[in-house]
């Protein structure tokens, strides 16, 4: 897609914004480079927050609005993000329904794994990211969504799924999916990143609080 195309794309399949009345950003970390962060409050400029790809998509919106927490609140660090050590780099601004999140770093977009806590480059700025969600929507669970959702109802504005088994812990073992808060459900990720990645080695792992 031509420059400016995709991010323009991926907002014409989006819903309504979450905001109408976008905010300036307050200071992020200083590893976050100015222009993707004037990109981002571009973007929100445009459409406070919203969701696309049939929800799997959610962008927060630069205000906290009802139950939707905004970019800012997201990023408190007593929120759920305390355990990571790494995610102080990061800027959280947008996340897929199972709760992997999209973050500015450095230059760059870059997505964080929950479970283990890693972040890795993603795309090299807002447009590159949009580019690469619409070309693989499944990969952000769209088809996952729209059949649990056909089963279950639509998910609120502050829903997402969680599995009834960790990945990196089900193996072949079919998953289960329910509806749960989107700051529980991180809060649960935070959880269990501190009882299996961050705990010494051979320390049981014990689930039947997930």
């Amino acid at each position: 897609m031509g420059k400016t195309r995709a991010l323009a794309t991926l907002i014409g399949r989006a819903g309504p914004p979450t905001s109408r009345a976008p905010r300036r950003l307050r200071e992020p970390p200083i590893t976050v480079a100015r222009e993707r962060l004037l990109e981002l409050e571009a973007l929100l400029h445009l459409r406070d927050g919203f969701r696309a790809l049939a929800g799997a998509l959610v962008v927060r919106p630069s205000v906290t609005v009802a139950a939707v927490r905004g970019v800012d609140e997201w990023n408190e660090i007593t929120l759920w993000r305390a355990p990571y050590r790494a995610a102080a780099k990061l800027y959280f601004f947008a996340e897929d329904i199972t709760g992997r999140q999209f973050a500015l770093h450095k230059d760059e977009v870059h997505s964080f794994d929950p479970e283990t806590g890693t972040f890795e480059s993603w795309a090299g700025d807002l447009e590159q990211w949009a580019a690469r969600i619409l070309e693989d929507p499944d990969d952000l669970g769209e088809a996952r969504l729209v059949e649990w959702q056909a089963e279950h109802g639509p998910l609120g504005p502050s829903q997402r799924l969680q599995p009834s088994t960790p990945f990196l812990l089900a193996g072949d073992a079919p998953i289960e999916w329910r509806a749960i808060e989107d700051v529980e459900l991180m809060k649960r990720y935070a959880r269990l990143f501190r009882e299996t990645m961050a705990a010494p080695d051979g320390t049981p792992v014990v689930l039947d609080w997930w």
